[in-house]
């Protein structure tokens, strides 16, 4: 009886045979030599011809003088993407500053150099430029801030007589109100009501 290939487990597929070999046993009941004998069908064999020649010869192109492209690439260090040399690092143990890059075989190593504590407390401090620009910034929001409520009083009674004057010139009749209507109107204003037209 010649040799048999099967699966270890019965329950597998059949088909695994033949698409996982690696996982296939072969099993050997006689001492009877075997082999598995090369599948030959000619009929699933593709032949293939040789190229015919070309009609017409290229001709040849003559040496230059220049040397042909390296297909080697070049290797930028630092590379286009790289951060400045100065730039401050961040890591685990504190903050690294980016002191120079070194091409080493065909690769670009960042050096760096440990930044010490005192000198990072004095990085963090702003610059005069920067604390006078804050500063300005914050006085001008507090005055114009402080100043609302008193330029308010100015610009409204200014605001009334232009339009009253506008209405003189206009033709059109000014109601003036007495102190009963002002307060009348200002209370209604306190309540969100619209004013009282007054004829």
């Amino acid at each position: 009886m010649p040799c048999v290939e099967t699966r270890r487990s019965d329950y597998e597929n059949d088909a695994l045979i033949t698409n996982d070999p690696e996982g296939n046993v072969t099993l050997c009941p006689g001492g009877v030599p075997s082999y598995n004998a090369m599948d030959y069908t000619p009929e699933e064999f593709i032949y293939t011809q040789s190229a015919e020649p070309q009609r017409y010869e290229e001709p040849e192109t003559p040496a230059s003088d220049e040397p042909p492209p390296s297909t080697e690439k070049s290797t930028d260090c630092p590379p286009p993407d790289a951060p400045e040399i100065g730039t401050k690092v961040p890591d685990g143990k504190g903050t690294k500053e980016i002191v120079s890059y070194q091409l080493i075989g065909n690769r670009c190593v960042t050096q760096y150099s440990e930044i010490s504590f005192p000198q990072q407390i004095v990085d963090a401090i702003p610059s005069v430029p920067q604390v006078v620009t804050t500063g300005t910034i914050a006085v001008v929001a507090t005055a114009s801030a402080a100043a609302t409520p008193f330029l308010l009083r100015i610009v409204r009674p200014l605001v009334k007589q232009v339009i009253t004057r506008v209405q003189k010139a206009l033709g059109k009749k000014v109601v003036t109100l007495n102190l009963s209507q002002k307060r009348t109107n200002a209370y209604r204003e306190k309540r969100n009501l619209p004013p009282v037209k007054w004829s």
